[in-house]
């Protein structure tokens, strides 16, 4: 097996993006799966791409930190780079660990587009099956929401995800069954406290 981190480049543009691969063939035909230079090669064929080997190590573990190391921040937010994640084994600790405020934006970011998303969906949508099922019981948790400046909310499940987006709060780290009936300590909620005041109760 090879372990190695490639560049390919737009030869148009000059726009670039580098990953990591393992393979036994290093003439293979692989290009990359981030969302960025799929789109590119979907654009302009993948015939106006040039590929090249830039690093190489032994294991799949190593493989992971060489691309932590090659694939950080400068790369990210340069402009000719169609990579869109800081690289290693795990983006979220990656960005959490180069750009702290960035890692921030993500998280409330996701908690709005979850939330969009959900509410989003038409009214056939929920008429069916199981998402009529799940609407039903959403409905019947309560939740008594306390901000950081004492201000209450008390909402249902499927309110509650409503309120996030509509606050562009966190739904995913206020819903966290860890940091439910508790007092949040730290992060963009610290001071929070969310309370579940009834839960789903099962009928024959």
């Amino acid at each position: 097996m090879y372990f190695v981190i490639y560049k390919v480049t737009n030869k148009i543009n000059g726009k670039y993006y580098i990953g990591r691969h393992a393979t036994k063939n290093l003439n293979d035909s692989y290009m990359g799966s981030g969302k960025g230079i799929t789109n590119a090669i979907k654009k302009y064929g993948v015939e106006n791409f040039s590929k090249e080997i830039i690093a190489e190590t032994t294991s799949r573990e190593k493989l992971w930190d060489l691309e932590k190391e090659i694939v950080d921040s400068n790369v990210v937010k340069d402009p000719m780079s169609y990579n869109m994640a800081f690289g290693g084994k795990h983006y979220l600790h990656g960005l959490k660990e180069y750009d702290y405020h960035a890692f921030i934006r993500h998280q409330q970011k996701a908690g709005r587009t979850y939330a969009k998303n959900f509410v989003g969906k038409s009214k056939s949508w929920h008429a069916k099956g199981g998402s009529a099922s799940s609407t039903k019981r959403s409905k019947q948790y309560i939740y008594e929401i306390t901000t950081d400046l004492n201000k209450k909310y008390v909402v249902n499940g499927l309110e509650f995800k409503e309120l996030c987006y509509k606050q562009k709060w966190n739904y995913n780290t206020l819903h966290w069954k860890k940091s439910m009936n508790k007092y949040i300590k730290k992060g963009i909620h610290k001071g929070f406290l969310v309370k579940q005041i009834k839960t789903y109760k099962k009928t024959a």
